[in-house]
C-alpha cells in the first residue's frame, strides 16, 4: 500500500476570513480528525498536497502526517476521506483528513482493473462491466490499489463473472454479496444493413406521399 509524507500545521483561528488568508498564501485549511482523537483545524502546502494527488495511483493512499504546532510536533497515520474544490476553476480549498490504525480493519472501495482477454468476445459478444468497484475490509496496509478481474474464463456469449470468482488479495474481504455480478458478455445489438435502412426510408416516403393525396382529396 502506498504511503506518502505530508506537512500540517495547527491553525489557532478559524472563519471564512482566515481560511481565505490561508488559500491566497498558497495553504489549505483542513480538519484531522479520528475516532479516538480530538478535531484538530490544521492547514497543508497546496502544492505539496497537488503533487502527491497527480502522482498517487489510488484513492486509498496513506499519509504519514506531520503535525506541527504549540512547540510540539505529532505524526499520525491519516487518510485523504474529504476533498472539496471551487466549481468554477477546481481548486482545492479544503480538505479532512481521517487517522487509521494500522492494526485495526476498515471498510475501503477500490476499483475493478479488467485483465485478460475474453473468448466470448472474440465469437462476436459485446463485454458489459456491471461492476467498476466495490467496497471490501483489510487492514490499511493490505488496501489494493485495484482488483484484478480475469476475463479469459468468459468463453461464449451470456457468461458472467461474478464477486465468487475473484482471486482477492490475502487479507481482503469483499463485502458485496458473493453472487453480485461484476462482468457479463451480452449478444451483438442488431444493426440495420444498408438495404434494409433504406427499404425503411422508401416505406416512410410512401406513407407520406399517401398521406398527402388523402388530404387533399
Amino acid at each position: 500500500m502506498e504511503q506518502v509524507n505530508l506537512e500540517g500545521f495547527l491553525r489557532t483561528t478559524s472563519g471564512k476570513g482566515q481560511a481565505r488568508a490561508l488559500r491566497r498564501g498558497g495553504d489549505i485549511p483542513a480538519i484531522f480528525y479520528g475516532p479516538e482523537t480530538q478535531a484538530m483545524s490544521i492547514s497543508v502546502s497546496r502544492v505539496s498536497l497537488e503533487r502527491i494527488l497527480k502522482k498517487q495511483t489510488s484513492e486509498n493512499t496513506l499519509y504519514q502526517l506531520t503535525i506541527k504546532g504549540n512547540d510540539q510536533e505529532m505524526v499520525k497515520t491519516v487518510m485523504l476521506k474529504d476533498l472539496q474544490k471551487n466549481p468554477l476553476d477546481r481548486e482545492i480549498i479544503h480538505a479532512d483528513f481521517l487517522e487509521v490504525s494500522l492494526t485495526k480493519k476498515i471498510d475501503v472501495t477500490v476499483a475493478l482493473k479488467v485483465i485478460g482477454k475474453s473468448p466470448g468476445v472474440e465469437k462476436g459478444g459485446i463485454l458489459q462491466e456491471v461492476s467498476r468497484e466495490l467496497e471490501i475490509r483489510c487492514l490499511p496496509t493490505q488496501i489494493p490499489d485495484y482488483l484484478e478481474v480475469d476475463i479469459s474464463s468468459l468463453k461464449d456469449i451470456g457468461d458472467s463473472l461474478h464477486v465468487e470468482d475473484l482471486k482477492l488479495p490475502e487479507g481482503v474481504r469483499v463485502l458485496s454479496d458473493a453472487q453480485l455480478t461484476l462482468i457479463t458478455v451480452v449478444p451483438p445489438m442488431e444493426e440495420k444493413t444498408e438495404a434494409q435502412a433504406a427499404a425503411g426510408a422508401e416505406v416512410e416516403v410512401a406513407k407520406k406521399g399517401k398521406a398527402k393525396s388523402e388530404t387533399e382529396g
